[in-house]
């Protein structure tokens, strides 16, 4: 009988672990299985953004237009604006901490009802082999992050993401882990990350067609 116990563990063990290398190379090579799944349904696949999300890039075109946008807002000229995807990927990108920009590339982020999520790539000598634990000896010195969580006001001049989600190489963190992730990422102690904005923001509200940005009511 401790022969079969024994039989069946391993037999669990091994299970977890072809399911766990299915969603790692899922998640590598995602791209090329959406393509694929095009080709053979004509669908877009039923994994990514989704319908009811969009996905933003960053571009120097996306900036400009954000930061004229913002002007309108600081100088109190209009009550709201509205960003599209690709303006707030290009407002982010810019406003990241600088250590943090020159650690992510390919950054996009992705929109949805009341959540904001950011992926790219990112180098894990950001976050130290004390957070990653045995994961950082089996990945590269680049791999793929994506976070996400919901937008509110901080504080006069800044947005707080407090992310709720963070997840490297298909590898979902636990919840108690995520905010000394993100305090890596941002040099700060409150598992906040926080986005520049004009003063006269007050109230900020996400939506799969854009982020809208409230002038602040004295």
């Amino acid at each position: 009988m401790a022969g079969g116990c024994i039989k069946n563990f391993f037999a669990t063990l091994g299970c977890l672990a072809f399911l766990v290398i299915v969603g790692l190379g899922a998640w590598v090579f995602r791209d090329q299985l959406g393509d694929a799944y095009r080709k053979v349904s004509g669908r877009e696949p039923p994994f990514g953004a989704g319908a009811d999300s969009t996905v933003g890039v960053p571009s120097l075109e996306a900036l400009r237009s954000a930061e004229r946008k913002e002007s309108t807002m600081a100088e109190g000229r209009d009550g709201f604006v509205r960003l599209t995807a690709d303006e707030v990927a290009a407002l982010v990108e810019r406003r990241l901490d600088p250590g943090v920009r020159e650690a992510v590339d390919s950054l996009r982020v992705v929109l949805y009802e009341d959540r904001l999520a950011l992926e790219g790539r990112v180098r894990l000598d950001v976050f130290g082999r004390d957070l990653l634990g045995p994961l950082a000896g089996m990945l590269d010195s680049s791999e793929g992050l994506r976070m996400a969580g919901a937008l509110e006001v901080l504080e006069p001049r800044r947005l707080a993401w407090d992310c709720d989600e963070f997840v490297l190489v298909g590898f979902p963190f636990p919840a108690s882990v995520i905010p000394a992730l993100v305090n890596r990422m941002t040099g700060r102690n409150d598992g906040a990350f926080p986005i520049p904005v004009p003063e006269t923001v007050g109230d900020v509200r996400v939506r799969p067609d854009g982020v809208t940005l409230y002038r602040r009511v004295d």
